[in-house]
C-alpha cells in the first residue's frame, strides 16, 4: 500500500490497516488518529509530527522509523518493535507502551506523562530531558539508559533494572519510587519539596510547573527559560537568581527574596512580561 492509497482510504472513513506493509513510506504531518495499524510493517517510516492519537500500534514493527514530535497521546504501542526509533520531542503521554522494545530509541524531550512502560525494553535508550512525571516504568529494563535530565515526579521505577543508567540531573520528588536499595547520591539529582536547599544549581528549562517549592533556598540558582507556572516559591531565596526568559504564570511569590534576581524577559504571575513593569 503507498501513501497516497492510505490516506484516500482514511479519509474515506477506513480505520483498519492492520498487518498493512507500510515501509518506508512518507507520513509526515498527516492527521492518523485513531489509526489501526496493529502488527503492520512500518519500518524505516517518516510520520515525524503526525497526529497519531489513540493509534493502535501494538506488535507493529516501528523499527528506525521517524516520529519526531508526533502526536501519539493514548496511543496503544504495547509490544511494538521500536528498535532505534527517533521519537524525540514526542507526545507519548498515557500511551500503552507494556512490553514495547525501545532498545536504542531516541526519546530526549518526549513527553511521558502518565505513559505504560512496564516492562518495556529500554536498554541504551535516550531519554534526556524526558518528562515521565506519572510514569511506570516498573519492571522495565533501564540498562545504559540516558535519563539524565528527566523528570521523574511520581515516576514509578520499582523493580525496574537501572543497571549503569544515567540519572545525572534528573529531578523527582517524594512520591518517585526508585528499586530498593538505590543510592542517588552518586549522581547530582535534585530532590524538589518545600524547604529543600538547592543553591547555584543549573536548573535552566526544566519543567517545575505547579510543585512546591516554598521556603526553599535557590540562592544564585540558574532558572532560565524554567516553567514555573503555578510554583509554590512563597518564602523562597531567589536572591541573585536567574530567572529571564522563565515563565512564572501564576506562581505564589509571596514573601519570596527576589533582590538581585534576573527577570529580563520572564512572565509574571499575572501573565505580563517583565519588561512591562
Amino acid at each position: 500500500m503507498n501513501t497516497d492509497e492510505l490516506l484516500s482510504l482514511y479519509e474515506a472513513g477506513e480505520r483498519e490497516f492492520y498487518l498493512s506493509d507500510l515501509s518506508g513510506v512518507t507520513l509526515s504531518e498527516v492527521n492518523l488518529s485513531g489509526i489501526d495499524l496493529s502488527q503492520a510493517n512500518l519500518e524505516k517510516a517518516i510520520l515525524r509530527r503526525s497526529n497519531l492519537a489513540r493509534a493502535i500500534l501494538s506488535q507493529a514493527f516501528l523499527g528506525e522509523a521517524d516520529l519526531s514530535e508526533a502526536d501519539l497521546r493514548k496511543a496503544d504501542l504495547s509490544g511494538a518493535d521500536l528498535l532505534g526509533t527517533d521519537l524525540s520531542g514526542a507526545n507519548l503521554s498515557l500511551a500503552d507502551l507494556t512490553a514495547a522494545d525501545l532498545r536504542g530509541a531516541n526519546l530526549s524531550f518526549a513527553d511521558l506523562i502518565g505513559t505504560d512502560l512496564i516492562g518495556a525494553e529500554l536498554s541504551q535508550a535516550n531519554l534526556f530531558f524526558a518528562d515521565l512525571r506519572g510514569a511506570y516504568l516498573n519492571g522495565a529494563n533501564l540498562n545504559q539508559t540516558n535519563l539524565s535530565g528527566s523528570q521523574l515526579f511520581e515516576a514509578d521505577l520499582s523493580d525496574a533494572n537501572i543497571c549503569e543508567a544515567n540519572f545525572q540531573k534528573i529531578i523527582y520528588n517524594e512520591k518517585t519510587k526508585f528499586p530498593e536499595g538505590f543510592d542517588l547520591t552518586n549522581f547530582e539529582a535534585y530532590l524538589i519539596c518545600p524547604g529543600i536547599s538547592l543553591p547555584e544549581t543549573d536548573l535552566s528549562g526544566f519543567q517545575l510547573c505547579g510543585v512546591n517549592l516554598s521556603g526553599a533556598n535557590l540562592f544564585r540558582c540558574n532558572l532560565t527559560q524554567a516553567n514555573l507556572m503555578w510554583t509554590n516559591l512563597s518564602g523562597a531565596n531567589l536572591s541573585e537568581t536567574n530567572l529571564s526568559g522563565a515563565n512564572l504564570t501564576g506562581a505564589n511569590l509571596t514573601g519570596a527574596d527576589l533582590s538581585g534576581a534576573d527577570l529580563s524577559g520572564a512572565i509574571m504571575p499575572d501573565g505580563s512580561s517583565y519588561e512591562e513593569k
